[in-house]
């Protein structure tokens, strides 16, 4: 089974409309952390240059990689004027701990 990770960094407003909509797309599974940092446009209105933002993380088939990446796009484009980045890294290896054993997600 071919795996990719899906990771945005996107505003932390918009965390509840993207759980919704990817469970409408049946995505099951994802991971939130709160991060900080900034892009091309540091905060000019702060001493501290960076932004609170939520880092997602989602395995997902290669294959529904390209609706996923669309799903937090039109997300964050709504709510959020464009902010945040998406990327896709691939997955050599997954493990479930549970049972030890190599697996898909």
């Amino acid at each position: 089974m071919d795996l990719r990770c899906v990771v945005a960094i996107v505003r932390p407003e918009l965390l509840k409309t993207l759980e919704g909509r990817l469970a409408i797309a049946h995505v099951h599974g994802l991971t939130v952390t709160r991060v900080k940092g900034f892009g091309v446009h540091p905060n000019p209105f702060s001493n501290d240059c960076t932004t609170e933002h939520i880092k997602i993380e989602v395995f997902v088939q290669s294959e529904r990689v390209d609706a996923l990446v669309q799903e937090i796009v039109d997300a964050a484009r709504g709510t959020s004027g464009d902010d945040g980045i998406v990327a896709v890294l691939p997955v050599e290896r997954f493990f479930r701990v549970r049972t030890a054993s190599e697996a898909a997600p």
